[in-house]
């Protein structure tokens, strides 16, 4: 899922990341903040606070969805549910004022 919004509190867990971001656009289904966590090994950029953009993010959900261990070479079953950042993309204002031509 993609969404408009801005990034308004992160914090470092061990060596997880969580931000939490504000919908700008019509939350669906009621929501207004959207948590998400950082893996570790994430190649990333993390939003500075307060920078607009668009964040891509999917929702886990504990035992449908899995992860990889290398370790063993098997599928496993996440444990709990969360919402993973994928990417984010910075929202660039456009000056307008070139489009306007005064004859």
């Amino acid at each position: 899922m993609t969404i408009y919004c801005q990034l308004v509190a992160k914090e470092n867990d061990l060596n997880y990341t969580n931000l939490v971001f504000k919908n700008l656009e019509n939350a669906p289904f009621g929501k207004q903040y959207v948590l998400t966590t950082v893996f570790p090994n994430w190649q990333s950029r993390i939003p500075d606070l307060n920078e607009k953009g668009y964040l891509e993010y999917i929702e886990v959900t504990a035992g449908d969805d899995k992860w990889y261990d290398k370790m063993d070479g098997t599928f496993k079953p996440y444990n709990y549910n969360f919402i993973q950042f994928l990417k984010f993309i910075t929202h660039k204002e456009t000056d307008d004022s070139s489009k306007n031509i005064i004859l």
